[in-house]
C-alpha cells in the first residue's frame, strides 16, 4: 500500500511540474490573455441548472421542506442544537424526541 502511495505522489508531482514548465513557456509569448477568458467562453465550461423563477401564473410552489418545523424545534432545544452539530439533525432529534 505504501509503494503504491508512494508512486501516486511520484507521478502527480512530474505533472504539476511538467505543467508549470508549460505554462511559462507558453504564458511569456501570450502575456496576461491566457489567464482569463471570456463570458462565453466561462459558461460552456460550467454549465449550471437554470432556475425557474418565474413560470407564470399557474406554476407550482416548490415543496415546502417537511422536516423545517422539527429542524426548528431541535434548533430552540439546546442540548439538540448541539448534537445536531456534531451528529446531524436526524439523529439528534431522534435521540432526543424519538422516531421521526
Amino acid at each position: 500500500m505504501r509503494p503504491l502511495t508512494l508512486l501516486a505522489l511520484l507521478v502527480l508531482a512530474v505533472f504539476c511540474f511538467a505543467d508549470w514548465t508549460g505554462a511559462e513557456r507558453s504564458g511569456a509569448k501570450s502575456g496576461r490573455s491566457s489567464a482569463f477568458v471570456s463570458k462565453q467562453e466561462g459558461s460552456e465550461v460550467v454549465r449550471r441548472p437554470r432556475r425557474h423563477v418565474d413560470q407564470g401564473p399557474g406554476a407550482p410552489a416548490p415543496y415546502p421542506d417537511p422536516l423545517e418545523p422539527k429542524r426548528e424545534v431541535c434548533e430552540l432545544n439546546l442540548a439538540c442544537d448541539e448534537l445536531a452539530d456534531l451528529i446531524g439533525f436526524q439523529e439528534a432529534y431522534q435521540r432526543i424526541y424519538g422516531p421521526i
